[in-house]
């Protein structure tokens, strides 16, 4: 008879487990829906804060919504190294690569490389091909839009 039991109690468990999974999965379904809604209505109503490019913020009474929308950039070392070489070759040297990538353990962007490389006029021997070669070189994707939703803080009188 105890055996029964022990069977009875598994059984409980599991349905009971089996329940609460469901429910965290309509739970999951439900802030992520919340979610959706809340960055599309930023991304509609909100406005830049100072000095942000990337974070769209919309306030309410009690709380302070932020969508941030990163961008992730990939530099492919064997492309950028094509455009060393191509610098090299037309004169301009080492010195212009090194204002648009650094080395690190591979290549990053220098800060300011965007706008070097979409200058009407590219610095002196800069290789005629240099804006192929560098769009080539990098790679930029956008990330998920990052939600933060704040409490404000209220205001002493």
């Amino acid at each position: 008879m105890s055996e029964q039991k022990d069977r009875i109690q598994v059984d409980a468990a599991a349905v009971m487990y089996l329940r609460a999974l469901a429910a965290k999965e309509d739970a999951e379904a439900a802030v992520g829906r919340h979610r959706q809604a809340l960055i599309e209505l930023v991304q509609e109503h909100g406005q830049y804060p100072p000095r942000a490019t990337k974070t769209l913020a919309l306030s309410g009474n009690e709380y302070e919504l932020r969508v941030t929308t990163p961008i992730e950039v990939t530099v492919d070392t064997r492309k950028a190294l094509n455009v060393r070489f191509a610098c090299m070759i037309s004169g301009a040297g080492g010195r212009l690569f090194r204002r648009l990538f650094k080395k690190i353990e591979t290549f990053v962007l220098v800060q300011g490389a965007d706008e070097l490389i979409n200058q009407p006029k590219l610095p002196e021997r800069a290789p005629r091909n240099l804006r192929s070669l560098f769009a080539r070189a990098v790679k930029i994707r956008e990330l998920a839009p990052q939600l933060e939703v704040r409490k404000k803080e209220k205001e002493a009188a």
